[in-house]
């Protein structure tokens, strides 16, 4: 029975991101790469940061520590990250229509997406404190009756790439309802939150949490935005790789690590080694796929050889962030602030040469979680595979020089 209940995350996981998978192929079968796709993309993404920023990367690590987050702390958290969300999402509206890149037509998918992001912003919370709890079923499966509605609704031939992305975002919405009312009624996370102290000694930590993780997304808002100056359909291409790598640290890395590293945990042993499973496993699936792209388009290698490495440093750098969260004290986490930064400025310079392209995204994106894995598993007592992802950056490095060079 043990068994059979450690694996229902991991299948969920996979199940979710393979109608993922479904849903991005049918994007571009219906709607190729566009306007429209990257108005999705961008508007989605932006509307997670603030869930990923306040939720993932503030409450997930304060309900971690000894010294947890207060239920008053909770709720302005739930709040806060539901107005936050729309914000970014009508930002990112705003942004889009000041390069003209937000056409009449695809008003109704900003609306349909703020919507969206709203309700996304409550599922989250939820399926975050279960997942602080050790259960990982719904943050695995958090995805999936939206991903698989949004399939649906594109199986329709729809006659415009704008039509067929909002009624896609609409799926979204309804599917999204659909699962957040289905938890309420099943009190999913409740248990967590009510255990919450009524005060916190030391609030201090939750705000160092917040700290990098504001940095983190921001940095990664800030990439974002700057492939709104490259060539259309650049946006859609560069979340493509952002959904190859995310669906591969869900499946691999989110849907197991909260039974190795949860509230009650004492020892980072177990989380260790199953880092080394991990990067085993994708570094071996990411060398494979180079070696078919070198034969099928070579003209694509240094892209799929960067994607390679981020495969390889996403996945570590959310194993060894699960791990700093329990094991590391909360300042720790400020290791990596200067890292990020520095990717990031060193990005927007970079965006003001004429050889300013994808692949120096790609890196930027490779870079921070390469930085942010190799900065805490050194601390985490992890040498050997602080020193593989120190070998990773400096390739990194190498690719973004050369396109200068």
């Amino acid at each position: 029975m043990r068994v059979r209940d450690s694996l229902r995350a991991p299948v969920v996981s996979l199940l979710s991101q393979g109608t993922g998978l479904v849903q991005l192929l049918l994007i571009l079968g219906r709607a190729g790469t566009g306007q429209a796709t990257d108005a999705y993309f961008y508007l989605f993404n932006l509307g997670l940061v603030p869930i990923f920023c306040i939720v993932v990367g503030m409450m997930y690590p304060s309900l971690l520590t000894d010294n947890k987050i207060s239920r008053s702390g909770l709720m302005r958290i739930r709040w806060a990250t539901s107005l936050l969300s729309v914000l970014f999402v009508v930002g990112g509206a705003l942004w889009l229509s000041a390069y003209d890149r937000l056409a009449s037509p695809l008003v109704g998918l900003a609306v349909v997406s703020t919507l969206n992001t709203l309700v996304q912003s409550r599922l989250w919370f939820r399926a975050v404190a279960a997942e602080a709890g050790g259960n990982a079923l719904w943050i695995a499966g958090i995805a999936l009756p939206p991903n698989l509605l949004a399939a649906a609704v594109l199986l329709y031939p729809w006659n415009t790439p704008a039509s067929a992305m909002t009624a896609m975002v609409s799926g979204l919405l309804v599917g999204n309802l659909g699962l957040l009312a289905f938890m309420a009624r099943h009190d999913v996370g409740k248990m967590v939150l009510n255990a919450a102290p009524p005060n916190t000694g030391s609030p201090g930590g939750s705000f160092w949490f917040l700290s990098l993780a504001s940095i983190e997304f921001l940095g990664q808002t800030v990439l974002q935005s700057l492939a709104v100056l490259l060539p259309p359909s650049s946006i859609t291409l560069l979340n493509v790789g952002y959904k190859i790598v995310g669906s591969v640290s869900a499946t691999f890395v989110n849907a197991t690590m909260p039974s190795l590293v949860h509230q009650t945990t004492d020892s980072p042993r177990s989380a260790r080694r199953f880092l080394r499973v991990v990067v085993f496993v994708v570094g071996v699936g990411a060398i494979t796929i180079v070696v078919g792209v070198r034969i099928v388009r070579p003209d694509l290698l240094v892209p799929t050889m960067v994607l390679a490495m981020w495969l390889i440093a996403s996945a570590a750098a959310a194993v060894a962030a699960r791990m700093s969260f329990r094991f590391l004290a909360p300042h720790a986490s400020t290791r990596t602030i200067g890292v990020v930064i520095t990717v990031v400025v060193l990005a927007a310079l970079s965006s003001r040469g004429a050889e300013f392209n994808l692949t120096v995204l790609l890196c930027g994106y490779a870079a921070m979680d390469g930085a942010a894995a190799m900065l805490l598993l050194w601390p985490l007592k992890d040498r050997l595979m602080s020193l593989v992802l120190a070998g990773t950056l400096a390739g990194l490095g190498a690719v973004w020089a050369s396109i200068y060079l």
